[in-house]
């Protein structure tokens, strides 16, 4: 197909235009030290204040170029509207002609019949700008009226023009004899900022504002020294649907270690010998189990384990270095259960997960006058410390590849949840068992706007299932 010059300048004009509207103008100032350490994890920039923002999001982008709108005819004329601070640009989209692709149909079986919608050729260089913006599509009558509006759910544009961004770079840290490369996939942010802190505790002693790749939508820094036993957090100006533009804090989502309560991400590599227990690397379990259908499995929670075993050092009750305790009551049992023929221990959750807190838990003092089958008082007492049990059952994830913090003996050292995790594994494999753990990559603990929320604060409505009018699905009593 071949275009005019004016077509050309036009569409160039109208992308100079939409990268500068108003709804952009809060994020060119770039993010200061200081927000590295507000007490609020979220600082609304530009806050919406259109009628758009409490729309539903009922139509879907399939792929960067296409958008099907359930319940809704082909008559008439559709356009994304881009807007902010009263300024707004529209685009003007065609009814498809063509049939839809047959992986395409497979991946959106679950949207109803109506409209299929396409970008023009000329306009798909803007579509990775469109998402970074506050976007609606309009349905409107040959006169102009507008029928119907709605926002559009981003998941399939997203994974079309970044499909090879997971061959380009190794998200979360990388340490190797060049310095420290942090990268970030978080491609509808206008803007990331990576702080970076000394101690777990200490205020940000560095922040910088990270590069934009176009091409896989990663944000990366590289820092010229080795950072190892540093921690960081990003600041990542969003544009959150019926919030506005959102400067917010977040820790890596492929964090591998943290400090208390997961308030920053810890930086290190997995391959540093200060995290490894004597005779990790050489460190090789005697395999009994040659198919499937020869495990025996046995599944135990880390701190109910231990917790009230008088045989443990107190200070190992309830933590990794638990089954470090070769002679302990526990772990004699369950070397015994080893030579009965079990195979594997199966953890309850031991990633870093959001109830428990990891500094100044409680347990629920439980007088015996309580302890009765048909009273009341014991749940009472357990629901009055909820908040601050250091029990839970951990299946409300904060960061699936960091260990939990409260089963560590120090919560706020990156370095001892990976090194006394380890500790753990070697110990089950020293009496014969295989570990395998409990992921919880159904749910998270959190979305939208939540402190707990991770994924979601990165990228907007992409990570959670959202149902037909763009909400999030909670059908496992969680995000």
């Amino acid at each position: 197909m071949i275009f005019s010059a004016k077509r050309i300048f036009d569409v160039a004009i109208w992308a100079a235009s939409l990268l500068a509207m108003p709804v952009m103008a809060a994020q060119l100032e770039n993010a200061s030290i200081a927000d590295c350490d507000t007490a609020d994890f979220q600082h609304v920039l530009q806050a919406e204040t259109s009628a758009d923002g409490k729309l539903p999001a009922q139509a879907y982008w399939l792929t960067s170029s296409q958008i099907k709108w359930p319940g809704v005819s082909p008559m008439g004329k559709f356009n994304l509207r881009v807007s902010g601070n009263g300024a707004e640009n529209s685009l003007t989209l065609d009814v498809a002609a063509d049939t839809l692709a047959t992986n395409i149909k497979e991946r959106f079986k679950f949207v109803p019949d109506g409209v299929v919608l396409s970008v023009r050729d000329a306009d798909r260089a803007m579509v990775r700008a469109l998402m970074k913006q506050q976007v609606t599509l309009s349905h409107e009558d040959a006169g102009g009226k507008i029928l119907r509006k709605t926002h559009l759910q981003i998941a399939g544009a997203l994974d079309d023009l970044y499909a090879t961004a997971n061959e380009k770079t190794q998200l979360g840290v990388t340490i190797d004899s060049t310095g420290t490369q942090f990268a970030l996939w978080a491609p509808t942010a206008q803007q990331v900022s990576l702080c970076i802190h000394a101690t777990g505790a200490a205020k940000a002693e560095k922040i910088s504002t990270m590069t934009w790749d176009d091409a896989t939508g990663i944000w990366w820094h590289k820092v010229s020294k080795k950072l190892s036993g540093h921690y960081y957090t990003f600041l990542i100006d969003v544009f959150v649907p019926g919030v506005g533009l959102v400067r917010n804090r977040v820790t890596d989502p492929y964090s591998i270690s943290l400090t208390t309560n997961s308030t920053r991400s810890y930086v290190a590599s997995l391959s540093d010998s200060r995290l490894k227990p004597q005779q990790w690397d050489r460190h090789r379990l005697n395999d009994r189990v040659k198919t499937q259908t020869d495990m025996v499995i046995y599944e135990l929670h880390v701190r109910d384990f231990s917790i009230g075993d008088l045989s443990v050092p107190s200070k190992h009750r309830g933590k990794y270095l638990a089954f470090t305790e070769t002679k302990s009551n526990g772990m004699r049992h369950l070397a015994a259960l080893s030579r009965a023929g079990i195979t594997d221990v199966h953890l309850l959750p031991v990633f870093d997960f959001a109830t428990v807190p990891e500094r100044g838990c409680v347990t629920p003092d439980m007088p015996k006058s309580a302890l009765t089958a048909a009273g009341e008082q014991q749940q009472a007492i357990v629901t009055a410390a909820k908040e601050r049990d250091c029990f839970n059952w951990g299946y409300d994830p904060l960061h699936y590849t960091a260990p939990e913090g409260s089963y560590a003996t120090d919560a706020e050292d990156g370095a001892r949840r990976i090194f006394e995790f380890r500790r753990m594994v070697q110990a089950l494999h020293g009496i014969g068992l295989r570990v395998g753990m409990d992921v919880v990559y159904n749910h998270t603990s959190a979305a939208g706007q939540h402190e707990h929320s991770v994924l979601d604060r990165i990228v907007p409505g992409y990570y959670q299932r959202l149902n037909a009018d763009g909400a999030v699905e909670t059908s496992t009593c969680c995000a």
